[in-house]
């Protein structure tokens, strides 16, 4: 079941990141555009729903890609959403829903669900891609990229190596979990892909800083432990000593699943 604790805690550390995310989010800004090459052809298209729409870097590419169709963006961050609002500016066909997604009733049905970097964070992942299947037109399609089971191998890695006692606060979900679930509630995966996307960091100090900008660091509500500030000196020394960049600096992985799936009539 839901874990309200958790939704609150996910909610708080976003609207706190806010004015940061867009300065540290170019592998969301790369996961979007690659995204943007699974959606369908606009003309199949009649009307969107955008799952975690953050600052709106994923909401101006619908924007642009479907001229015609109505846009529904939802977040649960409401300082996200400010964000995004600026960055777009006035669009008639676009509509802002501070919310849950699991929890969202739009009171209507989509051609086309979509999201980037946002579904991860929504669990547990099979009530949420259920929840959007009943939200879908016949017909209708999903599309979304989620960091799954493998992003920051090297500071789990790190982590587990150390410090084997304190579990780590967030565990991503599987490539299978997300396409059982998504099986699961009868739509039909056309496409899957799980790519590596590396970034590179001056420091793990840096990269800690930058994920800590983006809301993704903060205090464990379902499980895991922080780390204090001794362990962390130790952690940033053995990072910057097993994970070096041949360039300089660290580096940082992300595993990156592209999927779409139909609903059928």
């Amino acid at each position: 079941m839901k874990n309200p604790r958790a939704s609150s805690s996910i909610s708080a550390r976003f609207a706190a990141a806010a004015r940061t995310y867009d300065l540290e989010s170019g592998v969301q800004r790369a996961v979007a555009e690659k995204l943007a090459a699974f959606l369908p052809p606009p003309g199949a298209v009649e009307s969107v729903l955008e799952i975690g729409c953050g600052t709106g870097v994923f909401t101006e590419l619908l924007r642009d890609l479907f001229p015609l169709a109505s846009i529904d963006a939802v977040d649960i961050s409401g300082p996200m959403i400010d964000s995004a609002r600026k960055r777009i500016g006035q669009c008639a066909r676009l509509r802002w829903h501070t919310a849950d997604a699991r929890q969202f009733c739009p009171g209507a049905k989509f051609t086309l669900i979509a999201s980037s970097s946002a579904l991860h964070w929504i669990t547990p992942a099979d009530e949420t891609i259920k929840r959007i299947a009943t939200m879908l037109e016949p017909h209708g399609s999903l599309a979304a990229a989620l960091m799954v089971e493998g992003t920051l191998g090297e500071l789990h890695a790190a982590r587990a190596r150390l410090f084997p006692h304190k579990a780590a606060p967030v565990r991503l979900p599987s490539v299978e979990e997300i396409l059982e679930a998504i099986a699961g509630t009868g739509l039909s995966v056309l496409e899957y892909r799980c790519e590596p996307l590396r970034e590179t960091f001056g420091s793990t100090l840096e990269l800690l800083r930058s994920l800590n900008r983006q809301g993704v660091t903060g205090r464990p509500e379902g499980g895991g432990s922080l780390l204090n500030r001794t362990e962390l000196l130790k952690l940033t020394d053995y990072y910057d000593r097993h994970f070096s960049a041949p360039e300089g600096g660290v580096i940082a992985t992300y595993c990156v699943l592209y999927v779409t799936a139909r609903k059928e009539a």
